[in-house]
């Protein structure tokens, strides 16, 4: 079969057929001012990242819970001092703002307005993956709307405090010569209520549905949050009517569209302290002709698709490739000759091409968001390269910056936490690859950094002090992890960052797929597997990343036996699959032999009290979620069973989905039949007392027993209203599992 180019995060989120519940914020990282639409069955959103080059991410989903980076609408905004960070210049804050994106017949189009360049920018490409976008400028249009409508007319809708609207030519090349350009009268007042307000009115999208116009905005009146509003008319330049459609806890700003399915949505934001201002999604109804948002963005939604891991906003990065993964943004425009990653294969390297006095002017500064509610980012770097007076590291980037990294003096390295220009820590080093670590902690907005360095990757030990993150409006961003190399006496200094890895704690290393990759048929690894048998986890089919499995972290951790994204681990009885987080999967091509109830037998080991997973053929459900206790240890296994449904006989797909995660699993072995009772429990005399565990048949453990003989275990069984049948009871002692009947 021909070789198909996909993107893969559009195949990751098949990996799951029967839905989820999905929490609110729908992304917990600095996703602001999202602009919304749908092509066919995928879903655009651009949003607002400042200063940052690239600029303009574009964020793609096909099932709203998951969200991944595609392309921008730019590389550089502008050749400035200020998005150069030269001349003690800089375009914190400002860069692009809130921008509108749009689609009309065959083209996509970003209209985004800037502060630092004081122009409009208008991108448009037929290609809104790979572009080439084409770039045309107009005059300064703060939170503009973009809007085509059904007679062919354009139109960009803009302004804070009030609403103007201006008439496009039909190419976009300009401002139509005679064309509509007015002030909108717009009921502010008489829809919230009031004439006093902290913000009047800004934030505008408009969309138009059976025919009337509907024109979003937010306000924020005194004494009250951030508030959603929207006006409508049967006419684009009015009269409007207004309601407020959304007021809670300071989730606006937005718009809504719909699915293939007829469903209404809105994506709006929410202020939420340092990490920045995150969406939320929020469904809508209609009544009289009015979009209908509810009392409160809902806590939870029902998806098609979990959320991945960090929101799909980040990744971590063996710069390996000879480009860098999308999620990562320079800190304005990057100096293209002094970063390379082929300098040193494998890792990033960082040259300073000046001199600096601190971190907030430094060049080549290269980063990444944080999300909630917590994540933690860590760095190996190589600073061998590195000149006196040189500073490299891992900061926490806002106004309010800290930072752990290695400061070179004379020939003489120490490992240095700064917060802000202030010296917090400094502690004296003898080698040259060292390790940084990063936690943040935005729980409840607790907004706190801790930093960290390590000799050796593995021990990590705490440095200087806590940093209280603040999100302040000099940069207008959340907080993000930062790679940095900067000078303070003589350029020309590198460091080499082996690697950037990022997680929710320091032991998650989110790596997500190549947005293309190749996607090749499904089929048995090396045969079609039996039922009765046994099936050794490892021997998945061939097929790669979601379509024969899903792993959550790309990477294979254990290393063994195969070298696709799997993490397999070695055991006592050859290989395992490990490292299993909640909603991955496995799939299996296998031949049921007869039409049968069949008893299952899993050799697993667990290091997680809530280890589980679940056993489909063909997507149906053919036993109770599977139990696994935790062993204490990785290499520690024990055997639980259960009684399937009845198999039918024929070639099947038997899919493994793991829903309680720490769980290695070596085998699955498959029986005719009902387990006869074996023998009865034979209890070692020489032990004296020994702990059991007993288990119900579906593997759910029932209880810790201790007893020197089976009637004393089983009075104990009965003493705790346990029904009569049969259980799985292992020894603790001698590591043995065996079946008892209770009477």
């Amino acid at each position: 079969m021909k070789n198909i180019k996909m993107w893969a995060f559009f195949l990751a989120i098949a990996c799951y057929a029967y839905g989820a519940t999905v929490s609110n914020p729908i992304i917990w990282a600095d996703v602001p001012d999202p602009s919304m639409l749908r092509v066919d069955d995928t879903y655009y959103m651009v949003s607002t990242t400042m200063h940052y080059a690239p600029g303009v991410p574009i964020m793609a989903s096909t099932d709203l819970a998951n969200w991944r980076t595609i392309n921008y609408a730019y590389s550089t905004l502008t050749n400035s001092n200020a998005m150069n960070l030269n001349a003690n210049a800089s375009a914190y804050g400002k860069g692009s703002w809130a921008s509108s994106l749009r689609y009309n017949k065959g083209t996509y189009y970003i209209l985004t307005p800037s502060y630092t360049t004081n122009k409009t920018h208008l991108y448009q490409t037929t290609d809104i993956k790979n572009g080439p976008w084409k770039e045309t400028l107009f005059n300064f249009y703060h939170d503009p709307s973009l809007f085509f409508d059904d007679d062919g007319k354009v139109y960009i809708i803009y302004g804070g405090g009030e609403f103007k609207i201006i008439e496009l030519n039909s190419d976009l090349s300009g401002v139509k010569q005679g064309g509509v350009n007015q002030t909108l009268k717009i009921p502010l007042d008489a829809t919230t209520g009031t004439s006093s307000y902290i913000v009047k009115m800004e934030g505008a999208h408009m969309e138009k549905v059976n025919g009337k116009y509907y024109l979003f905005a937010i306000t924020w009146p005194s004494g009250n949050g951030r508030t959603e509003l929207v006006f409508r008319s049967s006419s684009i330049t009015g009269n409007y009517e207004g309601k407020i459609a959304l007021q809670n806890n300071g989730v606006a700003q937005g718009s809504i569209f719909d699915t293939p399915d007829g469903k209404w949505y809105a994506v709006l934001f929410r202020d939420n302290g340092a990490v920045g201002r995150i969406p939320y999604l929020i469904p809508v109804t209609w009544s009289n002709d009015w979009p209908v948002f509810g009392n409160a963005a809902p806590a939870t939604l029902e998806l098609p698709n979990p959320v991945y891991p960090g929101f799909n906003m980040v990744t971590s990065d063996d710069f390996d490739e000879e480009t860098l993964p999308l999620e990562w943004q320079w800190n304005h425009n990057p100096d293209n000759t002094n970063w390379s990653l082929k300098a040193k294969k494998g890792s990033m390297r960082i040259t300073t091409s000046r001199v600096d006095s601190r971190l907030y002017y430094a060049k080549n500064t290269l980063t990444q968001r944080s999300f909630g509610p917590k994540c933690s980012g860590r760095i190996a770097v190589d600073v061998s390269g590195m000149e006196d007076g040189d500073v490299a590291g891992l900061v926490a980037l806002q106004d309010s910056l800290a930072f752990v990294g290695v400061a070179k003096s004379g020939s003489s390295l120490s490992v240095v936490q700064y917060q802000g220009t202030s010296q917090k820590a400094s502690v004296p080093i003898s080698q040259n690859k060292v390790y940084f670590r990063i936690d943040m902690d935005f729980t409840n907005q607790t907004d706190k950094a801790y930093f960290f360095y390590s000799l050796d990757s593995l021990n990590w030990k705490t440095i200087g002090g806590t940093l209280s993150m603040r999100y302040t409006l000099g940069m207008f961003v959340g907080y993000r992890f930062g790679l940095f190399n900067y000078a303070t006496k003589t350029a020309g200094g590198y460091v080499d960052f082996d690697w950037f890895k990022i997680g929710a704690t320091v032991d998650q290393e989110i790596k997500l797929p190549p947005l293309v990759i190749e996607k090749i048929p499904q089929e048995p690894y090396k045969e079609v597997l039996s039922i009765p048998g046994t099936i050794e986890a490892e021997n998945y089919d061939l097929g790669g990343q979601s379509n024969a499995y899903s792993d959550n972290d790309y990477e294979n951790q254990g290393g063994e036996y195969r070298e696709d994204g799997v993490d397999v681990v070695t055991n006592d009885n050859g290989y395992a699959i490990g490292y299993t987080e909640v909603g991955e999967w496995l799939e299996y091509s296998v031949n049921v032999e007869s039409e049968n109830v069949y008893t299952l037998e899993a050799r697993v080991a667990s290091g997680g009290d809530n280890s589980s997973f679940r056993l489909f053929l063909d997507d149906q459900l053919i036993a109770d979620t599977i139990k696994a206790e935790n062993t204490g240890d990785w290499d520690t296994y024990t055997t639980v069973s259960m009684v399937t449904s009845k198999l039918s006989k024929g070639a099947h797909v038997l899919k493994l989905e793991i829903t309680g995660s720490y769980v290695n699993i070596d085998n699955l072995k498959f029986t005719e039949g009902t387990i006869g009772i074996s023998k009865p429990l034979h209890l070692n005399t020489n032990s004296g007392m020994q702990e059991y565990s007993v288990y119900h048949f579906n593997g759910a453990l029932l209880g810790t027993y201790k007893a020197s003989d089976i009637s004393s275990l089983k009075n104990q069984m009965r003493s705790s209203n346990n029904r009569a049948g049969v259980y799985l009871i292992r020894s603790k002692t001698e590591k043995t599992s065996q079946l008892i009947e209770l009477k």
